[in-house]
């Protein structure tokens, strides 16, 4: 007979993120930047002028090709555990990197 038990969880609950491991925040951080990535565009090239929406293709573009180079390691046989340091460095470095752009851009 079969098990018909279904796990089910509401996202608004804090059961819903619970267990919830570095790769698939990863991979949905990733995603969402990709998604964001496609508005923030759009904007762009209505006017490619305006600060803030250079500064979110910026951050946005950093945030998810630092993602893209730790998926890459990983897949080229890093160990598991490095997940999270990878994760934390990614987004280290892409604050970084957006921080250190800007700051030369204003001046």
């Amino acid at each position: 007979m079969r098990d018909r038990r279904v796990l089910k969880r509401r996202l608004g609950s804090a059961e819903a993120w619970r267990g919830t491991k570095t790769g698939m925040w990863a991979w949905l951080i990733q995603r969402l930047a990709a998604l964001g990535l496609l508005a923030v565009i759009a904007l762009h090239l209505q006017n490619p002028f305006v600060r803030p929406v250079q500064a979110a293709v910026l951050a946005l573009v950093l945030l998810h090709g630092l993602l893209g180079v730790r998926a890459i390691l990983l897949d080229f046989g890093l160990p598991a555990r490095v997940h999270r340091t990878l994760f934390l460095l990614a987004l280290l470095a892409a604050l970084a990197g957006f921080l250190a752009f800007w700051r030369w851009r204003w001046y």
